[in-house]
């Protein structure tokens, strides 16, 4: 019996097909391969789970009571353990999608071969790159469980909407691992990869995980909500104290957006660079 394998693509007409790369995926060869990961990575769940387990309590315990014990007032209406909480939780998430898209995905491509194996299969360059995006945020997702019962074993999240706190980390993960895989796409030498980083860790530092983006000059201002990571974790401290502001709903649209091109790019980067 023939069966056929349908591409969000064979939903429009021809002539009328997208150019869009996110209508080139085969969703049931993204989940392939996403499983794929998922079993390799099940073999050394053990190592895996160490830092995302270890290095929250001592961040929390260095910034949270440590500097927090400095710090004689609230920051932006709340504690500062709970404000750098939120900060904790959101570098640490996305810095696992974005490793997850840097030298993991490199090795992946060039070391390994892996993606030139899977490219000689059905699988298009489009359902891979969503695959490896979607491996990234399922692997943010288990560290965000983790750190958030940390946070509230610590008492930095304070309110019932922390359980939903994964929401925008999730979209910042999305953002982060298309950004990254599109680099990770465009490059011929893993040194490379010290530029980028140079740039992630530099960005890191005034997106408001440390302190307040309002303190910030406003022309540096602007640069920090112009980072969509700074939207991600502004909302996830929002989540973690139940302190909604109305510029909660641009942020989310904006990081939202941000997520989808960003994905568009990784996929469209990650095709000139396996097949074109």
């Amino acid at each position: 019996m023939n069966t056929k394998i349908e591409t969000i693509s064979d939903r429009f007409p021809l002539g009328r097909r997208s150019s869009l790369a996110i209508t080139q995926i085969n969703l049931r060869d993204a989940l392939a391969v996403w499983r794929r990961t998922v079993e390799v990575h099940l073999r050394l769940w053990k190592m895996n789970l160490i830092a995302p387990a270890i290095e929250p309590v001592f961040s929390v315990l260095a910034f949270g009571w440590g500097l927090g014990a400095l710090v004689a007032g609230k920051v932006s209406g709340i504690s500062y353990l709970s404000f750098v909480g939120a900060g904790i939780l959101g570098l640490t998430v996305l810095m696992r999608a974005m490793f997850e898209t840097t030298y993991a995905a490199y090795f992946r491509m060039v070391y390994q071969s892996t993606y030139d194996a899977i490219l000689a299969t059905p699988v298009g360059a489009e359902s891979l790159a969503f695959a490896e995006i979607l491996w990234a945020i399922t692997h943010a997702a288990l560290d965000t469980l983790i750190i958030l019962i940390v946070l509230v074993v610590f008492g930095a999240a304070t309110s019932p909407w922390a359980a939903l706190a994964s929401i925008p980390l999730l979209a910042g993960s999305v953002f982060i691992a298309g950004l990254s895989l599109g680099f990770t796409a465009h490059i011929h030498d893993i040194d490379a990869f010290n530029i980028y980083m140079a740039a992630f860790f530099t960005v890191m530092l005034i997106c408001g995980a440390w302190f307040p983006v309002d303190v910030l000059p406003v022309w540096l201002r602007w640069i920090a909500y112009a980072i969509p990571l700074t939207e991600s974790i502004d909302l996830t401290r929002a989540l973690l104290t139940g302190r909604f502001l109305s510029r909660h709903a641009y942020e989310a649209a904006y990081l939202v957006i941000s997520a989808v091109v960003a994905s568009e790019w990784a996929m469209r980067s990650l095709r000139r660079r396996m097949v074109s």
